[in-house]
């Protein structure tokens, strides 16, 4: 369903680990192509790239990464990920939940970007939690 992924990604975050195994997952299961984008050439997240790109490609996985120089602001970002998005099927990105005065005097490139791109986006908290809504209703039987 889903052959080429968009990942999104600033390695230089905490935390990147659950966002990384949920992208290898879905991409093993869909066999697919996972491409991860990160907006900056930091040698050190260049790097950090370097080493999810090996990791994937262990586990048999067909996997790139670009290094893009951006010296646009922050608020830019959703749109420079939405015209990298028109190329795949699927955006898969990280999230940090905040409280509501941050999300206040700051964007969410997440729902920014929603607003931007006619392809789905799978966004994965970066705190590694995450409820299945759907668990309660399943019939144990």
């Amino acid at each position: 369903m889903f052959h080429n992924i968009l990942v999104p990604i600033n390695p230089l975050k905490k935390d990147q680990d659950f966002l990384i195994k949920n992208v290898f997952n879905y991409g093993i299961e869909q066999n697919a192509s996972v491409n991860f984008i990160y907006f900056g050439v930091d040698k050190v997240a260049v790097n950090k790239l370097k080493e999810y790109v090996e990791k994937g490609r262990q586990l048999g996985l067909d996997v790139k990464y670009e290094s893009v120089k951006f010296e646009g602001q922050n608020s830019e970002i959703p749109e420079k990920i939405a015209e990298y998005a028109e190329n795949f099927d699927i955006v898969i990105m990280g999230h940090l939940k905040f409280d509501k005065i941050y999300r206040f005097v700051h964007q969410s490139t997440a729902a920014d970007l929603i607003n931007m791109v006619s392809i789905p986006i799978m966004v994965i908290p970066e705190d590694g939690k995450c409820e299945f809504i759907l668990e309660e209703n399943v019939d144990k039987n």
